[in-house]
């Protein structure tokens, strides 16, 4: 990591760049509601709270006190109404919000990187934090950061922006425990078997939280290192070719074509000869897999039904060869859903976006028999 010069100290004003960048956090965050389920939006505004707040994941605040938050922050929203991004001026230089490159060549030196870009609905997203780390893996600069200085709403452990990933010790703290505190009945049984190989009872931690809670920043730490492979898949993958991923996003927009997209694209990754289960698998990660399968959503357990069966196989005598098949083979169908995506999305060039997405439904979501509330963005 560059240490800071004495000539970037001084021209960097690191406190008024923070409340720029957080005023366009905010406008971001202002109507995204529908963006979310219900369920995963107010997971999302309790965690902003906590993290607003300097509080650790496993401290819940007073009901009271965060009503009342959740209220202003509401009002903030609606006086924001259609306010549009603010540019970031940085050691003199006025940048548009998404211009990385310019902005993060000014920041590097003070330890500091920015991120922005949209997620999903297509919202808008953006990132100022500190870097403890930064190293090369392969052709991709991977940035590793704690102090979040700024942020919305939509968070997520790691994410990758051109040949950079961000590594988020944070997000994957708080995604770590919402997953334990929220646990789904599916996912009991991998997230038990997950943390008993760091020692810990599912249990005991949600009992005992304020005790035991303080151990998941080792595991957290475990688990962002092997995380990152999905992002490093996703950079080697091709299957969607060019920026045709980019353009069906865009064209099905809160819709749930847009989250079979957005499902298939993460599987790709996750399956890729070099993404995350072959990661796992390669190193023996047991704790690893068993957080993959409890942290998989309905939609993406529909669509890769081998990896669930694969680990109740795997259990009782960690035989790795069979994960080995079940990534080859959920690999395989995630390649032929996508052709048949790109396909339909193709012939709806001439047939217009209404008849495509009409048809991708029928032909590919509909038979999977996802009910439509598990459609949502958590």
């Amino acid at each position: 990591m560059s240490t800071i010069t004495e000539a970037t100290a001084l021209t960097l004003d690191v406190a008024a760049l923070t409340r720029q960048i957080q005023a366009n956090c905010d406008i971001a965050d202002a109507g995204s509601g529908s963006v979310f389920s219900l369920c995963g939006f107010l997971l999302r505004l309790r965690d902003h709270y906590k993290w607003e707040h300097g509080f650790n994941p496993w401290e819940e605040p007073e009901p009271s006190d965060l009503l009342e938050w959740v209220e202003a922050r509401e009002e903030k929203w609606l006086e924001l109404g259609d306010e549009t991004f603010q540019p970031l001026v940085v050691e003199g230089n006025v940048y548009q919000p998404f211009d990385l490159d310019p902005i993060n060549d000014c920041l590097r030196p003070q330890g500091l990187v920015y991120g922005a870009g949209y997620v999903a609905g297509m919202k808008p997203s953006f990132l100022l934090a500190k870097i403890v780390e930064s190293r090369s893996v392969g052709s991709l600069t991977m940035d590793t950061v704690d102090r979040e200085l700024a942020r919305d709403l939509f968070v997520t452990p790691a994410m990758r922006q051109g040949n950079r990933i961000l590594a988020r010790r944070s997000a994957m703290l708080f995604f770590i425990w919402d997953q334990i505190l929220e646990m789904r009945p599916s996912a009991a049984s991998a997230l038990r078997y997950a943390l008993h190989q760091y020692g810990l009872d599912l249990g005991a931690l949600r009992r005992s939280p304020k005790e035991l809670g303080p151990r998941l920043h080792e595991v957290a730490a475990a688990e962002l290192a092997a995380w990152i492979y999905h992002e490093i898949g996703e950079a080697r993958e091709d299957t969607f070719g060019g920026t045709l991923w980019q353009e069906m996003v865009a064209t099905y927009a809160n819709s749930p074509v847009e989250i079979l997209a957005r499902v298939l694209k993460d599987l790709l990754a996750d399956t890729h000869p070099d993404g995350l289960l072959a990661h796992i698998i390669g190193g023996g990660l047991k704790s690893s897999l068993g957080f993959y399968v409890a942290f998989l959503r309905s939609f993406s357990r529909t669509v890769f039904p081998e990896i669930r069966e694969a680990f109740e196989q795997f259990v009782p005598d960690s035989d790795w060869s069979i994960v080995e098949q079940a990534r080859v083979r959920g690999r395989g169908r995630v390649i032929e859903m996508v052709d048949s995506l790109i396909a339909i999305h193709e012939t709806g060039r001439d047939r217009g976006t209404d008849w495509a997405r009409d048809e991708i439904i029928a032909a590919l979501i509909e038979p999977l028999g996802i009910p439509s509330a598990s459609r949502g963005i958590h």
